[in-house]
Order: C-alpha cells, then sequence, then structure tokens
C-alpha cells in the first residue's frame, strides 16, 4: 500500500472547512486539527495548518472527526 503525506494551509476558517469535506469523502484520510504556525519570522500574520496522510486501498479508523 502507498501512503501520501498531506498539507493543509491558509487562513483558519479555509482550512477547517477544507479538512472537514476531505474527511467526509476520503475514509482513507486522516487529518489533525488546524494549528497556527509558530516561524517567528511571521509573527502576526501566521497561517493555520493540517497535517496528515492517505493510504489507497486501506479502510482507517478515527478517534474524532
Amino acid at each position: 500500500m502507498t501512503k501520501v503525506r498531506i498539507r493543509l494551509q491558509g487562513s483558519e476558517k479555509d482550512v477547517a472547512k477544507l479538512r472537514r469535506h476531505l474527511l467526509k469523502a476520503h475514509p482513507q484520510m486522516i487529518l489533525a486539527h488546524p494549528r497556527e504556525g509558530t516561524n517567528p519570522k511571521y509573527a502576526g500574520r501566521q497561517k493555520w495548518s493540517a497535517y496528515g496522510d492517505y493510504w489507497f486501498g486501506k479502510i482507517r479508523r478515527r478517534r474524532s472527526q
């Protein structure tokens, strides 16, 4: 089976909305809840990210949505 790493990045609202949409449509996908970036270079204008992975051909059980 093949695994693909995923990172969603953007505003908090957009990342959360896309994350919900992708999890509903793809049971093979696991995505963490969005979190704000921590790079001091971008202080005051951090983007939000959600990280996860997708396994082709494998149904996975999520602990939460």
